[in-house]
């Protein structure tokens, strides 16, 4: 939601970007809007934060300005070509002056465009739009003039057609009008024919905004809105405004804004956006909208918004290294070292590569952190971070500060391994001997770091599992090198060793930890489509357009037909469309004559379509897939769907309805890093 423009400010160039004591700049907006003619028109005054004889700013080009200035003389310095049309504007008088008046009127109306266009299609953002399904305007709108860099503080009332409703960061009075006081980087105006449920807490008003009236709709949110607050005041501090509010939008997004959240109409009623995509939101409003990202030094919030948000919620059920799991999985399939960048350069979500390393590699940081300085100095230097940068800018070394004041611990090598450095090591253990001695026994092994980079200094965890013990040990192997030889001294025999079983580092996954997914075929760069030739005519033709259109996207896809063939690529990754292919044998036994067996139930080809992977016969580290629908009308529809499914081994859809029937990851039977102590001393991998 940020500007991608360069904004110009000549009055104040000794200012900073929301430091400290950064000054503010003051928009009183009386704003006027006709959905139908998409046309607004605007009153401003604009309070300086000191004198100035010289202001350039930005707006809309096109808008009309229909009363000028009430100071000085307005020149037009010409338009800034971009996503938006932009004129920038000089206003200079003889004196210095604190105070602008400025009337203008126009239309706004930016289509909406794809976004990270991908396999699933992407998604669809506009930089403003006003019209009967709605308004979303932003400063990427320049729908107010655009001075400088410095942030914000606004008082506006909005004229609407009835029944239709506002909704800005901030407070809304009983009169209608927005305004907020603390300092903020956007002034973002929602507006819609709304139905507006609330119910004020002890932290601050819950709000839902729908745009048809749904009340059994409306409750869950409000008390998940408390329920979230709650938690996120106690474990980082007070929260930064009077209202947490819920809008429907007019088409699917996901957006967090200071004090409320925009999201789809789809995406609103899924039944686990609640606890999954809400809370997210919801956090933003400490991480992003309470203290700002210093996009220049890298993007640090989305990574901890993922962690104590997404992660937090997973791991409060048990399921945290599922989700770390899953979060290396991610990098594993969509990140090649050609692809990768340091998290220091995320700035945004602009596709799975950029998710893998901007959220997944950024919450493993925030997760390793924490496992380094324990829970309590964790959380400790959580709060101090948001209490010392609360409404201002801040970047990863505001962060380091934070958290080595509350440790007392110098962190600069962590940060700079893990923010500035591109990679992830790869592990693996070997010459493990076991040796009584004094009634003690002493496990000694050889802890390599095998991937092609640079080792890095890593804290690994090892479990190790004793006879006549119920848990397993945890011990802390330092290594730094490519090999690190280790002796742990235990009480009894051990009887297993297992190398970050728990996925606490970022680390890449040997092939015996990972099941063939989705994923791995989403995010190859080289693979194969084999379409079947045997296949009726409207299928046939179906998968040759999906075929066609993934590889006018995707550079690396070739297409061929079974009867061209005689095996299927050894050295790539590969779909095989059609239940008729003569290659759909390879999935025997999951693929019967006439359906899916999957985990003993029984899915008829006639009555479901989807997907299912394996790992590749020819090279354990690939996969291959099988498609297959019943409805050639479907298929756009299930292609469009099977990305979301990503981590999955698995994905089947009722075929006329394509609601989710069946999803699952394979269980791994072995891993290398897992193994098997023998009393002979020797070892074997198992799971």
């Amino acid at each position: 939601m940020k500007s991608a423009q360069l904004l110009l400010l000549s009055l104040l160039l000794l200012c900073t970007r929301l430091a400290t004591a950064t000054p503010v700049m003051h928009h009183q907006l009386d704003v006027r809007i006709n959905p139908t003619l998409r046309e607004i028109e605007v009153d401003d005054r604009i309070t300086l934060p000191v004198p100035a004889r010289t202001v350039e700013f930005l707006l809309h080009a096109e808008m009309e300005i229909i009363t000028p200035p009430n100071v000085g003389t307005l020149t037009t310095l010409g338009e800034i070509d971009g996503g938006v049309p932009i004129r920038r504007y000089r206003l200079a008088a003889p004196r210095p002056f604190d105070h602008i008046a400025i009337a203008y009127r126009g239309t706004i109306h930016q289509p909406l465009r794809q976004l990270s266009e991908g396999y699933g299609g992407g998604r669809q953002v506009t930089a403003g739009q006003i019209g009967p399904e709605g308004v979303f305007l932003s400063l990427s709108s320049y729908w107010y003039p655009a001075i400088g860099e410095l942030p914000v503080t606004f008082a506006m009332e909005v004229h609407l057609p009835p029944g239709w409703h506002a909704i800005s960061q901030g407070e809304e009075d009983t009169d209608g009008r927005w305004s907020e006081t603390n300092p903020q980087d956007d002034i973002y105006l929602i507006a819609g024919p709304y139905h507006r449920y609330t119910r004020q807490g002890t932290i601050a008003e819950a709000q839902v905004y729908l745009r048809q009236p749904a009340p059994t709709l409306a409750e869950p949110y409000l008390d998940a809105t408390h329920e979230y607050l709650d938690l996120y005041t106690r474990l980082i501090g007070p929260y930064p405004y009077a209202k947490f509010a819920l809008a429907e939008n007019f088409w699917e997004s996901g957006y967090g804004m200071p004090s409320f959240t925009l999201l789809g109409p789809r995406v609103i009623r899924l039944p686990f956006i609640i606890h999954t995509s809400y809370p997210h939101e919801i956090l933003h409003n400490w991480w992003g909208n309470g203290v700002y990202i210093d996009y220049r030094n890298g993007n640090w919030g989305e990574g901890l918004t993922a962690y104590l948000a997404d992660h937090l919620l997973k791991e409060r059920a048990g399921a945290g290294h599922h989700y770390r799991r899953d979060a290396l999985r991610g990098y594993a399939d969509y990140v090649s070292s050609a692809e990768d960048f340091p998290i220091r350069r995320f700035r945004g979500n602009h596709g799975q590569i950029s998710q893998a390393v901007g959220y997944g590699k950024t919450l493993m940081f925030f997760h390793m952190l924490r496992q380094r300085l324990g829970d309590r100095v964790f959380v400790e230097g959580l709060r101090r971070f948001y209490r010392d940068n609360h409404f201002r800018m801040a970047g990863f070394e505001q962060l380091r500060a934070a958290f080595e004041a509350a440790g007392a611990t110098p962190l600069g090598a962590m940060f700079e391994q893990w923010i500035d450095r591109t990679g992830a090591p790869a592990l693996a253990v070997d010459q493990l001997t076991v040796k009584a001695l004094d009634g003690l026994f002493l496990l000694h092994g050889r802890l390599r770091q095998t991937q092609s980079e640079a080792p890095f200094r890593l804290h690994v965890p090892v479990y190790v599992e004793t006879e006549g013990d119920e848990t397993a040990r945890r011990h802390i192997v330092v290594t730094s090198g490519r090999d690190t030889p280790f002796e742990l001294t235990l009480p009894n025999r051990p009887v297993r060793i297992s190398i970050d079983p728990l996925f606490d580092l970022f680390r890449q996954l040997d092939p015996s930890e990972q099941p063939s997914r989705l994923g791995q075929l989403f995010g190859a760069d080289r693979q194969r489509i084999i379409l079947p030739a045997d296949a009726p005519g409207t299928a046939r033709g179906a998968y040759r357009r999906l075929a066609e259109g993934w590889a006018a996207r995707h550079e690396g896809i070739t297409i061929a037909m079974d009867n061209e063939l005689e095996a299927i690529p050894a050295d790539q990754t590969v779909w095989i469309f059609g239940a008729e292919n003569r290659f759909a044998g390879l999935f025997a036994p999951h693929l019967e004559r006439d359906g899916f067996n999957i985990d003993a139930t029984s899915y008829a080809l006639a009555d479901f379509a989807g997907a299912v992977t394996l790992k590749h016969p020819d090279d354990q580290r690939l996969a291959i897939g099988l498609l297959t629908l019943r409805d050639s009308d479907h298929l756009a529809g299930l292609a469009k769907k099977l990305p979301h499914y990503s981590k999955y081994s698995y994905a089947l859809f009722d075929a006329r309805s394509l609601v989710n029937a069946a999803k699952g990851q394979w269980l791994e039977s072995t891993s290398k890093l897992n193994i098997i102590l023998s009393n002979n001393n020797k070892s074997v991998a198992t799971s």
